[in-house]
């Protein structure tokens, strides 16, 4: 029985595979973006389980790319990003939310492939290695993306989204002058109505994705 070895006799270093059995219908988590947001650590700053699923099918991860969240609020397109095969440093200003970040790297599992940087884009970019994709939540400002765009490789995949009115201007600019693709999201849920069912819409959302 390899448990009951001394530390002595097993040899460095040690790989354990372990084999689930006998798991009720639905363990695990699914194969395919968008997981609920009940999964992660939040404080209602998450971007939802549709816009997320859209989201990392636009930055399209590829096993082993490395991904930069630029305002990772709760980290939850990181920790898709990790999931489907790659790495992500997920950058956030607010002390309160690099914690929540902290908490889903761990909750997945995610260590050693999941970083939380505090600060603010572009001043906390420096350093970083190079990324293959970068998603910028809540739109960002012209100025960061002026700076993504002078800083990044060829070839390097953006997708940002935006839900206020001044961020859809800029997003709808940047396209205009940098190409890419425009997409807006409305998507609504059956609720609740009095005594009957109606359709409950979030905020639109605008998504913006190039290839710098």
């Amino acid at each position: 029985d390899w448990a009951a070895l001394p530390p002595a006799d097993a040899a460095a270093p040690l790989a354990v595979a372990l084999e689930g059995t006998g798991l009720p219908p639905g363990a695990g988590l699914p194969a395919v973006p968008g997981l609920p947001e009940a999964e992660f650590a939040h404080d209602g700053q998450i971007t939802k389980a549709p816009i997320r699923a859209l989201t990392l099918a636009a930055l399209a991860p590829r096993r082993g790319e490395l991904l930069w969240d630029i305002g990772g609020g709760s980290g939850s397109v990181s920790v898709e990003f990790c999931l489907a095969g790659g790495r992500a440093v997920t950058i956030e200003p607010r002390a309160d939310r690099l914690e929540t970040i902290r908490a889903n790297i761990e909750g997945f599992g995610l260590a050693g492939r999941m970083q939380a940087v505090a600060g603010r884009a572009p001043e906390a970019l420096a350093g970083l290695p190079a990324p293959d994709a970068v998603f910028v939540g809540g739109g960002g400002t012209a100025a960061c993306h002026d700076a993504l765009w002078a800083m990044l490789a060829p070839g390097t995949r953006i997708v940002a989204n935006a839900v206020t009115l001044e961020t859809e201007a800029l997003l709808i600019a940047l396209q205009g002058a940098r190409g890419g693709t425009l997409m807006r999201a409305e998507i609504a849920q059956a609720g609740p109505l009095g005594g009957f069912r109606g359709w409950q819409a979030a905020r639109p959302v605008l998504q913006w994705s190039v290839v710098r």
